[in-house]
């Protein structure tokens, strides 16, 4: 990646220069990033086992949202992890 010297400060600004753009600014590790938007992937090179998993995290996803979206439930998983937080374990 090339490295330039701007005399505009950029440490305030972060995201796409505009909406259609290419570029968009970042912060990382204390330096400020211009690049390339990221590409996401091709859908063909995807293999079948890449979406068994997806498939299979999207499931979880959506029921664990179910469940913490109930009041008791959410406040029984909310004890179990304050007790881990202070123990360490479960």
């Amino acid at each position: 990646m090339a490295q330039a010297e701007l005399n505009i400060t950029l440490d305030k600004l972060s995201g796409k220069i505009y909406g259609d753009s290419d570029v968009y600014i970042a912060h990382r590790y204390g330096r400020t990033v211009i690049s390339h938007y990221p590409r996401h992937r091709d859908e063909k090179s995807i293999t079948p086992h890449q979406r068994e998993l997806n498939a299979s995290f999207a499931q979880i996803s959506k029921r664990t949202k179910q469940e913490l979206s109930d009041p008791e439930k959410r406040a029984a998983w909310q004890e179990r992890y304050d007790e881990y937080r202070r123990h360490g374990q479960p």
